[in-house]
């Protein structure tokens, strides 16, 4: 197989592809027609392929995606060739990284730290515990039953949300996701792991927040697309809960003028929950394992149906 790729691999990983395939790192904006001609398998991060590109890949059979965002691969090319992306390897770091969020705003670590750059100690200083909270995760799959499970060991309950309610483990209960708004209001924690899909686009509005406890927070690492700036916004002005931390964005990088930088009930992280450095590691292993499996595509693992966005 010749296999070009816009993700730089390391030499170890290169080496384990096997001398029966060629492999070439090209840069994407060095992505010339010929490279693309005798391209028959392309990984990629997902965001270097363009509407009405397929056909330049005259002999394309596959391309993997190296993270698990596929709403950036054009429709012309999922009609091409099949498409794979590298579910699961993000629930251990995302799932580290929203307990860690969670913790530095009940524990107001960033507060203690801000005291220590001034020279100041508080005398004292009260936090809040998550035991005994409710924690209500829009998205049960490999991150939201992992995460759920993590925060259970704090004594948290968990609420999962699908589409049609069915258990999943890890969860104290699941509920459908067209029953948001009638069980949001008991969570004390809502968190979203909901990929960017047709259904899921603009899918929260201030309803959803209004019915929500005053005290409450919303912890957002999966899509900035779940809701409009103009619903952040007014969230954030009219306080419908007390915090929002925010790890995604409509419009990345965030730019320097933008208003969600001036409010004080909005922590802002810049899309940084699973980048750590196992990220391309545990992507590769799927991609190496899916390449040895090409001759036979009923044993690829994370095999995208474009319809359905996953």
């Amino acid at each position: 197989m010749k296999i070009t790729s816009t993700v730089k691999l390391k030499e170890e990983m290169i080496e384990k592809i096997g001398k029966e395939h060629s492999y070439l790192y090209v840069e994407k904006e060095n992505m010339t027609d010929e490279i693309k001609a005798g391209t028959e398998v392309f990984v990629t991060y997902g965001g270097d392929l363009t509407d009405g590109e397929a056909e330049k890949f005259e002999n394309l059979i596959w391309v993997h995606v190296m993270s698990a965002g596929i709403d950036e691969i054009p429709k012309d090319i999922f009609d091409k060739a099949l498409v794979t992306n590298s579910t699961g390897i993000h629930k251990i770091p995302m799932t580290e990284f929203a307990v860690g969020m969670l913790l530095q705003y009940y524990k107001k670590f960033n507060q203690l730290q801000e005291a220590q750059n001034k020279n100041e100690w508080i005398n004292y200083s009260l936090s809040e515990e998550l035991h005994g909270k409710e924690a209500h995760i829009l998205g049960t799959g490999s991150i939201g039953s992992h995460l759920a499970k993590a925060l259970q060991v704090f004594g948290v309950r968990t609420a999962g949300y699908n589409t049609n309610g069915r258990s999943i483990e890890g969860f104290d209960q699941t509920y459908p996701i067209s029953e948001l708004n009638s069980q949001i209001g008991s969570a004390d924690i809502m968190i979203n792991i909901l990929p960017s899909t047709p259904s899921t686009t603009n899918f929260l509005q201030t309803e959803t927040f209004k019915v929500m406890k005053d005290e409450a927070v919303f912890l957002n690492i999966g899509r900035g697309t779940v809701m409009t700036d103009e619903v952040l916004l007014e969230v954030l002005e009219e306080k419908y809960i007390a915090h929002v931390l925010s790890d995604v964005f409509n419009e990345e990088p965030l730019p320097a003028d933008s208003p969600l930088y001036t409010f004080n009930n909005l922590t802002i992280t810049p899309h940084c929950s699973a980048k750590t450095r196992m990220y391309n590691v545990r992507a590769f292993e799927i991609f190496k394992y899916n390449l040895e499996h090409i001759n036979d595509k009923s044993k690829m693992k994370n095999v995208i149906d474009y319809y359905k966005g996953y």
